[in-house]
């Protein structure tokens, strides 16, 4: 009888232990996957372009002089450089935006037979700089500066104050077109997307003249947006195109698929 009772009593040792045992990872891994569980990844990528018209204008005004002596060519240049200066204070130009960042005083010579040389005289050359916070008055600062002495215009750059706030939202854009662009592929490929797991961004800024715009638009993208500034300058009655400044945002975005 306490022999039965012994055998009893071990099958029911065992039976208990293999409930208890955990399940072994050949069964786990022959389990369904959740809904949850990723199944691979997608990579995209998005763009956005915005045009906006420039609201400042950098000029660079050229004054050369020439004279026998360098005193001479110097003075001479100082004084239409005081003259180009306070037509520019006429045109209401404040003084921080005005200043003068190169001079040179060269000698010219008349080169003859037999590589000889004779001193003719002296040029001398200064710029002035002119930020112009009002893109509507480019020609009336233009032509005052040149009436009152400068020689030349040898630069003439546009700019926007708007910039940062402009390539943020070029990123926003551009981030929105590659997520739809990847909700789309998910779709067509009966899968649903998940989680973003990576972002890589690349975006910078450029200035198009009118005659370049054709090319700017051709560029490939997910999204362009053109935008007016807060206060379009108004350049009806100017002879100058202002162009447009374009500032563009390209991103990778890798997310997972379920």
């Amino acid at each position: 009888m306490k022999k039965a009772l012994s055998v009893i009593g071990c099958i029911a040792t065992l039976l208990v232990a293999a409930i208890a045992r955990p399940a072994s990872p050949a069964a786990v891994a022959a389990a369904p996957l959740s809904q949850t569980e990723t199944t691979g990844s997608l990579h995209t990528s998005g763009s956005a372009v915005i045009r906006v018209q420039p609201d400042r204008a950098t000029i660079r005004f050229g004054v050369q002089t020439f004279a026998q002596t360098p005193r001479a060519s110097q003075a001479e240049n100082v004084a239409i450089v005081k003259r180009v200066l306070d037509a520019l204070a006429d045109q209401g130009i404040a003084s921080q935006d005005i200043g003068t960042d190169h001079f040179t005083v060269r000698p010219e010579y008349d080169y003859r037979a037999k590589g000889d040389r004779a001193l003719v005289g002296y040029w001398s050359d200064n710029s002035v700089v002119v930020n112009l916070r009002d893109v509507s008055r480019l020609s009336d600062v233009l032509v005052a500066a040149l009436e009152a002495g400068a020689t030349s215009v040898d630069d003439l750059t546009f700019s926007t104050t708007r910039l940062r706030e402009l390539r943020d939202q070029a990123r926003e854009m551009a981030v929105k077109a590659a997520l739809e662009k990847a909700e789309a592929l998910a779709s067509a490929a009966s899968v649903t997307p998940g989680r973003v797991t990576d972002i890589r961004e690349n975006s910078w800024s450029y200035y198009y003249g009118s005659g370049s715009r054709n090319l700017a638009s051709s560029m490939a993208q997910n999204v362009m947006q053109e935008i007016a500034p807060a206060s379009a300058p108004s350049i009806e009655d100017s002879e100058f195109s202002l162009g447009q400044i374009i500032v563009q945002a390209q991103v990778e975005v890798s997310v997972e698929l379920r």
